[in-house]
């Protein structure tokens, strides 16, 4: 999937939303609730597709690209673990779960580097 990181962008968003929509349904909420979030869910993951209909069949992407430091990656990862560290005092440990491996992901991006090797 080097390729087409479009769709993978795409289809993470979805499934971020997937993730929350879960959470609705721990908090138990209306059953409207479950079927306007699920739809956004089933459109995120439909226009995935899309995007990865039209990535293959245009020019192919570049695949390598130049980061000024070499664990400038871990950034978003470890940014984004934080604030699920953050909101598990509000909603509960159980978001340590997700946590975790965000964060896991973030060192092993600060420790390996996102550099493309030379080969």
């Amino acid at each position: 999937m080097k390729r087409h990181l479009s769709f993978v962008v795409v289809a993470g968003w979805g499934l971020l939303n997937a993730l929350l929509l879960t959470v609705l349904v721990v908090y138990g909420e209306n059953t409207m609730v479950y079927w306007l979030w699920g739809s956004v869910v089933v459109v995120l993951e439909l226009a995935a597709l899309l995007v990865l209909v039209s990535s293959r069949a245009g020019p192919d992407q570049h695949v390598r690209y130049r980061v000024p430091d070499r664990s400038a990656g871990a950034v978003a990862p470890a940014a984004f673990g934080f604030l699920l560290v953050a909101l598990s005092f509000v909603y509960g440990w159980w978001l340590l779960a997700v946590a975790g491996p965000v964060l896991l992901v973030a060192a092993a991006l600060a420790v390996r580097g996102t550099t493309a090797r030379e080969e």
